[in-house]
């Protein structure tokens, strides 16, 4: 019986051997996953359809490093990857978001490394919902996060899309959650060569592995030309942490950004040159007031004149007439 024991622990433990651990959770084997596979589906569920509240390329907040990002109406709903690859960058402690750029550096996010120099970045998740861990190898249709309204969201009141996933494909950059966006397509969207539309809904087919695929798909990847034209109407409103992303700028944005420098330079050295040439015209007119400031005095000379005048001129008369009584003298003659 002990033997027969014995036989059966041996038995079990070399099949445990032999046998592969099965995984739990996440993938770690990144055979197939990363580097990914090419193509992107929607970052919701499959058979689930939400709408676009802001395209590519606007003048609101979609514009420079955020050019060709998106937003999707997924109201603390769940977020999956478009992409198979590697996290790379997580945060969920953030509880704080609002309509202004006081907030960001408040955004809760997931960024996905597909291995070929570009990442996912999924942005404005919801606090303490993040369910991957920075190291996780993941495969396309994976939960990440809910979403929700951390970091630079504005609600209805403040004309904008409040809770809401903000997703973009961009350069990957070490350490670094928002870079340059780049443009894509999506393979379960079948009009408009895959290219996300502001103002249009579309249903996932983003079903995840071991899941049947109800939706056909339609592989694009072509890429588009990088050519972003549009230039925000509200400075105040930047799309989460500009000031901090530092991605390899494409060939055509260090053209705009040297231009405006030097007219910077320009305008400033050209500042006191107009100061100093008003000056010189301001100092002529104080004189010309004080030119005119010294007819006053002969106006009072006027004044003093007639009384000194009148007054002696009066004075004067009366005294000749008072000398003339000396001539009384004669009229005593005739007495002797």
């Amino acid at each position: 019986m002990t033997l027969f024991a014995a036989g059966i622990g041996f038995a079990f433990s070399l099949i445990l051997a032999i046998t592969p651990a099965i995984p739990l959770g996440h993938a770690t084997d990144e055979s197939g996953l990363y580097p990914a596979p090419p193509g992107y589906l929607l970052p919701w569920a499959g058979g689930e359809i939400h709408g676009v509240t802001q395209g590519e390329d606007t003048t609101f907040t979609h514009n420079g490093l955020t050019a060709y990002a998106l937003d999707f109406d997924l109201n603390y709903e769940t977020v999956v990857a478009a992409r198979s690859g590697k996290v790379v960058l997580a945060r969920e402690d953030s509880n704080a978001g609002g309509c202004s750029s006081f907030y960001a550096n408040s955004s809760n996010y997931v960024v996905i490394d597909h291995g070929d120099g570009t990442a996912g970045a999924y942005l404005h998740l919801a606090y303490d919902s993040v369910e991957v861990e920075v190291g996780d190898v993941l495969a396309r249709g994976e939960p990440l996060a809910v979403s929700g309204e951390t970091g630079v969201t504005c609600s209805d009141v403040d004309g904008g899309p409040g809770p809401h996933l903000h997703f973009q494909v961009q350069t990957y950059v070490e350490n670094k959650y928002l870079t340059q966006s780049l443009p894509i397509a999506f393979d379960d969207i079948p009009a408009k060569e895959g290219v996300a539309l502001d103002g249009v809904s579309y249903a996932s087919g983003n079903y995840g592995p071991g899941k049947p695929q109800k939706i056909p798909l339609t592989p694009h990847r072509v890429s588009r030309a990088f050519n972003p034209l549009a230039k925000p109407l509200i400075r105040d409103l930047i799309s989460d942490s500009e000031l901090e992303a530092t991605p390899p700028p494409p060939p055509d944005t260090p053209t705009p950004t040297k231009t405006p420098v030097p007219l910077i330079e320009s305008y400033t050295t050209f500042e006191p040159e107009p100061s100093e040439t008003p000056e010189p015209t301001l100092t002529p007119e104080p004189t010309a007031t004080e030119v005119i400031t010294p007819p006053p005095p002969p106006t009072a000379t006027v004044t003093q004149q007639p009384p000194t005048a009148t007054a002696p001129a009066a004075t004067d008369t009366p005294e000749p007439p008072t000398e003339t009584p000396p001539a009384e003298e004669p009229t005593p003659e005739p007495s002797p």
